[in-house]
């Protein structure tokens, strides 16, 4: 774990101990699980102003589910059609694809996070909503609505445009 900006605390404690993340400083966590299911964490230093917005979620699967769910991952998604390839299209040529990474694309940012397999999340913004197409809509017209001080800028984007984009990344599996 490496911080891009302040220090950060990662705590899961149902898993294992808090440990700091430091800008320029690499440092390793080892969480351990009894069983699988889904364990919730988050950042217990202060960092600023989307603290509390620092959610974190730890899915622990059987040895076989997650080889399974590994070798999924590893997948380039599936090629976009109709509305979705003109969403991928709004993806590249907006400022998405500099913060962004999806595999297959010849541009790919790595500000944001790997965007790759993006419908298979459960939440949007780190947690703070449930990543539904009605939650995805307010996450892409307006960001700092959800999650005020995050990096992501408000991207203005027409109807037709946040039609197709929302088509392409629910496509993402």
């Amino acid at each position: 774990m490496q911080s891009a900006d302040v220090i950060h605390e990662v705590w899961v404690p149902q898993l294992g101990p808090k440990m700091d993340t430091v800008p320029g400083k690499p440092n390793h966590l080892i969480l351990e699980a009894d069983r699988p299911g889904e364990y919730l964490g988050n950042c217990a230093e202060y960092c600023g102003a989307g603290h509390a917005w620092m959610r974190l979620r730890v899915v622990v699967q059987s040895p076989g589910d997650f080889e399974a769910w590994e070798r999924q991952q590893a997948l380039p998604p599936e090629p976009a059609t109709g509305s979705a390839q003109r969403g991928r299209a709004v993806f590249q040529a907006r400022t998405c694809v500099q913060c962004h990474a999806i595999q297959g694309l010849a541009l790919t940012g790595n500000i944001g996070p790997d965007l790759t397999h993006f419908a298979s999340r459960a939440t949007l913004g780190a947690g703070v909503a449930d990543n539904t197409p009605a939650e995805l809509a307010r996450w892409l017209n307006d960001p700092q609505s959800l999650k005020p001080g995050c990096y992501m800028p408000r991207m203005r984007l027409t109807p037709d445009e946040l039609t197709d984009l929302m088509a392409y990344l629910e496509g993402l599996r």
